[in-house]
């Protein structure tokens, strides 16, 4: 570590409740007033990976401060999963303006809930705060993000909670240690823990009694426990540059985006925006790497987001005219082709939407079925049948003990024939493309279903499928029957039950891509009703979610005929 940075450990900062937060602040040599960069974290703020960003920034003239929020190691109080995030960053925001060795211009980073806090702190508005860098913020669009999407619940959401549930970090039930420590066997049995039923009870084959697990399976629509954590009455009130940075593959890509949309749309700074996305799961959006699964990209794929960082501390919070301004707002990375481009707004302008409609002679079960996939209208086609048993789910990961975190999209980045290969899953695909075909943007599926249960689950996946035989899930979209009509605000419709037997149209949002699928390379979707354990099962039945027995067995069909034309909506480039 650099020898001239000068170190203030465990420094209290006091909240306007009373409650002191820990906060290690890292200075430049000279003691003057420098500009400052704040992290907030639950992770610990003496974990090696802020060590270094401190080492970093204070080496390039920044005061560096990384707090444990409240609750969490040397922070008083008591962690409640975003709840306090506001008033505290507030606080300590204003607490660092007023201290000798800052100059008054603050900014803030961070990644995941190191990026929600960020827009949590912003929302109270605290005069000194001047930028932001958020990266893979998740948890920010209700009921359509990371927490809830469509009424589906990660169950990987207990892995956090139970993470984050004590002072100190505690094991994660879902990932054995062995990944991390060699030789030292896990203390829990994964397979066992992840067939708990009911699901709420989870955090008791654990061995500990998790209150916010439970809070957030009761909160199932956006309720007021969710809106007091909303952003939608500020987006207008906060002027703050804003670098937003997240993944194709990120499962927190939808609250990135959201907060990015609504910022241009709505904010007095909407002229201050940036977008970045790059190849990435969640993890790569800090830590970026040139192969993801079966997907292998260039070196290009793999920025030095640091500097990227820095360049924009230095422009904002140093007022150095290094060029940032000439910027193109948005630069992405199109996979297939794997180069970088930059655009002046998202999404992009020089889109068409492409429709693609289902088709089969009734067998499209299974990757070797008749299902097929085109722009031609669908006419007169029978029906695609499969039975969905919560007891026997499809698959979101190969093997089920894999260190990978089972609910990050990045699970999905491999051979996923495995799970094609079974009766509960229907196959529709193009045929071997004749000229490349680039998807760029947010794709919908429209699904006309139906189904003998009063509630259920479609899961769609929208893979490549390559000449070797490989298909490779890109994207997803994922609803709960009873969430049709939406529950992400406080005027929508309750959950409601569907009629057994009857036809309703899905419409479902995809995680955002750009893939340029190349000659010879098909276009394939999956259906079917099941991801576990990446989301939780639904018991058929109507049940509040996480009460998931009993269950029952669901007859599933699929439509695509001239009354039902099933179809997804692509986002596709057009020629020049």
């Amino acid at each position: 570590m650099d020898d001239d940075i000068r170190f203030m450990w465990d420094t209290p900062v006091p909240m306007r409740d009373g409650v002191k937060l820990s906060a290690d602040i890292y200075l430049p040599a000279a003691e003057v007033g420098y500009p400052v960069i704040l992290l907030r974290t639950p992770y610990d703020n003496i974990a090696p990976r802020f060590v270094e960003i401190a080492q970093y920034f204070s080496g390039e003239g920044y005061v560096v401060v990384i707090q444990d929020v409240r609750g969490r190691f040397d922070s008083e109080g008591h962690f409640e999963p975003r709840v306090n995030e506001g008033k505290d960053g507030y606080d300590t925001i204003e607490w660092i303006a007023g201290q000798p060795w800052s100059n008054g211009k603050i900014g803030m980073m961070g990644v995941s809930y190191g990026g929600t806090v960020q827009w949590l702190a912003a929302r109270e508005r605290p005069p000194h705060l001047v930028t932001v860098v958020s990266t893979a913020t998740g948890g920010m669009r209700w009921m359509h993000d990371e927490n809830y999407m469509n009424g589906k619940f990660p169950v990987f959401q207990f892995r956090w909670l139970n993470m984050t549930g004590g002072r100190t970090m505690q094991h994660y039930p879902f990932e054995p240690l062995s990944s991390h420590q060699p030789g030292v066997a896990s203390p829990y049995n994964f397979n066992k823990i992840i067939r708990t039923r009911p699901l709420k009870d989870v955090d008791k084959a654990v061995g500990r009694t998790n209150t916010y697990w439970r809070t957030w399976l009761e909160h199932n629509t956006y309720d007021e426990y969710w809106q007091q954590m909303s952003f939608e009455d500020y987006f207008d009130k906060v002027d703050i540059p804003t670098l937003h940075i997240t993944g194709w593959f990120d499962n927190c890509q939808w609250g990135e985006l959201y907060m990015y949309n609504q910022m241009v749309a709505r904010s007095p700074a909407r002229g201050k925006q940036w977008l970045l996305i790059g190849p990435w799961d969640h993890a790569g959006t800090s830590n970026p790497q040139a192969q993801l699964g079966d997907l292998t990209f260039t070196q290009e794929a793999v920025p030095d987001l640091k500097s990227i960082h820095l360049r924009w501390f230095d422009h904002w919070l140093k007022d150095e005219d290094n060029g940032h301004d000439a910027d193109s707002k948005v630069k992405i990375f199109t996979m297939g082709k794997n180069v970088w481009r930059e655009e002046e707004s998202w999404p992009m302008p020089n889109m068409k939407n492409l429709k693609f409609y289902l088709h089969s002679g009734g067998r499209a079960n299974t990757f070797e079925g008749d299902g097929t996939l085109d722009t031609a209208m669908p006419r007169n086609e029978p029906s695609d049948h499969y039975v969905y048993d919560p007891e026997d789910p499809v698959p979101s990961v190969l093997d089920p003990e894999s260190p990978l975190p089972p609910t990050d999209v990045n699970v999905l980045t491999m051979d996923y024939r495995y799970a094609q290969h079974r009766e509960d899953t229907v196959v529709y695909s193009s045929a071997p493309l004749k000229e490349e075909l680039e998807v760029t943007g947010t794709a919908f599926i429209t699904l006309y279903a139906a189904s003998d249960c009063v509630d259920t689950d479609w899961i769609v996946l929208l893979c490549i499928a390559l000449p070797d035989g490989k298909s490779i899930p890109i994207s997803s979209a994922v609803m709960r029957a009873s969430y049709r009509a939406g529950a992400a605000r406080i005027d929508s419709p309750q959950p409601s039950p569907i009629s057994p037997g009857e036809v309703y149209r899905y419409t479902i949002e995809f995680l955002a891509t750009s893939m340029v699928f190349r000659r010879g390379q098909r276009l394939s979707l999956v259906v079917t009703s099941s991801l576990y354990p990446a989301y939780d099962l639904n018991p058929n039945t109507g049940a509040p979610i996480g009460e998931d027995v009993p269950s029952r067995l669901a007859n599933q069909t699929i439509y695509h005929n001239a009354k039902y034309p099933s179809h997804i909506l692509l986002p596709v480039a057009t020629k020049t």
